[in-house]
């Protein structure tokens, strides 16, 4: 408590000093009940109270259909505030007012005015939010303030106990694809992390949920029965890809209202054409619920080829792709991408992972496809990144790989740079993090760009 007690007291004028305060956090604090994250709110005169709510969970895809569905509303002439994680460079991106991240005298405001109070709260021997809660609170500070129409909330980690479930009053829940990550939090199998992920689910609320496997879909009815509310499975052949194109795919989707509408999506990755028909899905149903306006085929077609979500299968340089693949059901579906892109050259594979995933499963996942002959593996900055002596003894196994190792983003990007031919693509993938600390090295050599 007293270690506690002396990083609140610290002097905090920038972001940069407020980014360490947030990142000291875990340290210091664990996992809160939902109880308490009510009692903060309480505190701060429940902010964002009134704001009608669309809450997204799921194993991958949940952070593209949240861009697609902010992209559908924001047409449709509504302000939307998104609350995404993990961000990729700074976390102002975990803030989006109409998809724009939040301006840094905004988060600055909302990081005093939670600090403010949590300080206070801790005086009176009320536990500290964690770094999720915390954010979670700036969150509501800023969608309250900025007066948000819609707002579209992304689960941190699984659903059940996740801050983000405070809200009783959630008008729609998406379930995005379920797949096997953060096990040792939330099950070992997939039918008991679709069990967390369905925690979101509402009495009343409308479930908007894929055709997967049948025991992932038995858990979802399962609860969506038990907690009275509406059950909407998107069918596997409600869309399907027409053409894939250089920078972009062509897709027929099968509306409520207006039967197949052909679409396109302004990328090369495959699985955002079930991401992005899932968007469109619950925001049918969405609109469908409230009668706030009609349908309009194109303006829907509009809203999905504007939509762009960082880090998914994102042509950063010509022939640099990154692609946030950071589990095996990640790198299944970037394997599935790369796999119908034409390339000429060689493609080339730049991997880190962090130690908490499956990280020798996807190196074998991505030396069984055969789509690499050259691969940089990465140790990461990142506290929690693999070791390069680990990635050394994982990668040793793949003779046929010729196999580069850097140590940090920076000699990562010079390796993959180095090693590209003219005719070569690059992919960079196996974490998140790899891909901001990419990102973030780009941004500061072309002035924001990217």
């Amino acid at each position: 408590m007293e270690e506690l007690y002396e990083i609140t007291g610290r002097r905090i004028e920038t972001y940069e000093e407020a980014e360490g305060f947030l990142y000291a956090l875990p340290k210091f604090t664990t996992k809160n009940d939902l109880s308490h994250t009510g009692e903060l709110l309480q505190r701060m005169g429940n902010p964002g109270r009134e704001i009608i709510k669309i809450h997204v969970a799921g194993t991958n895809g949940k952070g593209s259909v949240c861009a697609y569905l902010q992209s559908l509303l924001e047409e449709y002439g509504y302000k939307t505030g998104g609350f995404i994680s993990p961000h990729l460079v700074t976390m102002h991106e975990r803030f989006l007012i109409n998809q724009r991240p939040v301006e840094n005298g905004l988060f600055m405001e909302a990081f005093f005015y939670v600090k403010n109070m949590a300080d206070a709260a801790l005086r009176e021997e009320i536990p500290y939010p964690s770094f999720f809660e915390f954010l979670f609170l700036m969150g509501m500070y800023i969608f309250g303030k900025e007066k948000v129409e819609i707002l579209i909330l992304e689960t941190g980690l699984g659903g059940r106990l996740d801050a983000t479930n405070i809200f009783p009053d959630t008008e729609v829940c998406v379930i995005t694809r379920i797949g096997l990550d953060h096990c040792r939090y939330l099950g070992d199998t997939k039918e008991e992390i679709a069990g967390e992920k369905a925690g979101i689910i509402k009495k009343d609320a409308s479930v908007i949920f894929l055709d997967q496997e049948a025991s992932v879909r038995k858990v979802l009815e399962k609860r969506i029965r038990e907690a009275g509310a509406f059950p909407c499975l998107l069918e596997a052949d409600a869309y399907s890809v027409e053409k894939i194109k250089h920078k972009s795919i062509d897709f027929s989707y099968k509306s409520r209202y207006y039967n197949y509408i052909n679409l396109s999506v302004s990328t090369n990755a495959l699985y955002q054409v079930e991401n992005a028909a899932l968007a469109i899905r619950a925001f049918e149903v969405f609109l469908g619920r409230k009668q706030l306006t009609e349908m309009s085929e194109d303006r829907i077609r509009r809203a999905v080829a504007a939509s762009f979500w960082e880090g998914r299968m994102e042509e950063v340089l010509p022939g640099i792709y990154f692609d946030g693949a950071h589990n095996e059901d990640g790198i299944r579906a970037f394997l599935e991408s790369a796999k119908a892109m034409n390339v000429k050259g060689r493609k080339i594979l730049c991997f880190s992972a962090v130690e908490d995933k499956a990280y020798g499963r996807m190196i074998s996942m991505l030396h069984e496809a055969g789509l690499f002959e050259t691969v940089v593996a990465v140790e990461m900055e990142e506290e929690r990144g693999v070791r390069l002596g680990e990635l050394k003894k994982c990668f040793s196994q793949y003779k046929k790989w010729k196999v580069i190792y850097a140590k940090g983003a920076l000699n990562a990007l010079k390796s993959c740079e180095d090693e590209k031919g003219q005719e070569d693509m690059v992919y960079i993938v196996g974490s998140l993090y790899l891909v901001g600390l990419v990102k973030s090295l780009l941004r500061r050599e072309h002035h924001d760009q990217f």
